[in-house]
């Protein structure tokens, strides 16, 4: 666990998060997902199985083939027309013509994405964004039941608000 010190030290996962999540439950189709992910403007997502249990994450990233999982080696499928977190209505209706249309979002999600407590630091938090190029943690409790999400707006806000406070 790291510390920093002063008031920003002494932030935990708790503290920052939202605790409004939107989610994607593991049997969503990956076409309603493109769709629910549009309609929120979000590039991506917490999956839920139906006790509400955190089982990975689902971004448009995944559909490019991206490999993120050892796992997933030889076994997606890219498809193009998605690139930083944007599908453009051509890949959309494409996707829509595929057999990968009616795949679930389990079958293409990150498994063992990162994910933190509810008690973590914040720079644990920030690290964990680093090291795994991710723009959102999401936030559980000690049963692995979603609590929160943490962004990197969240994580600048409390920057930014530490730096304000500071200045007072």
């Amino acid at each position: 666990m790291n510390r920093m010190p002063g008031r920003l030290g002494t932030l935990v996962a708790r503290d920052v998060m939202s605790t409004e999540v939107f989610v994607l439950p593991e049997e969503t189709t990956l076409v309603d997902a493109v769709e629910l992910l549009k309609q929120h403007k979000h590039s991506g997502a917490p999956v839920v199985n139906s006790r509400g249990h955190l089982v990975g994450t689902f971004s448009l990233r995944n559909l490019t083939g991206v490999k993120r999982n050892k796992s997933d080696e030889g076994n997606q499928k890219e498809i193009s027309g998605v690139e930083s977190g944007i599908i453009s209505a051509a890949a959309l209706e494409k996707l829509m013509k595929t057999s990968a249309a009616q795949e679930r979002v389990v079958d293409r999600m990150t498994e063992n994405a990162p994910s933190v407590t509810e008690n973590a630091t914040l720079i644990d938090v920030a690290r964990l964004m680093c090291d795994f190029h991710t723009h959102r943690i999401p936030v559980t409790n000690s049963r692995s039941v979603l609590t929160g999400i943490i962004t990197t707006m969240d994580v600048l806000a409390a920057l930014v608000h530490t730096a304000d406070e500071l200045m007072e």
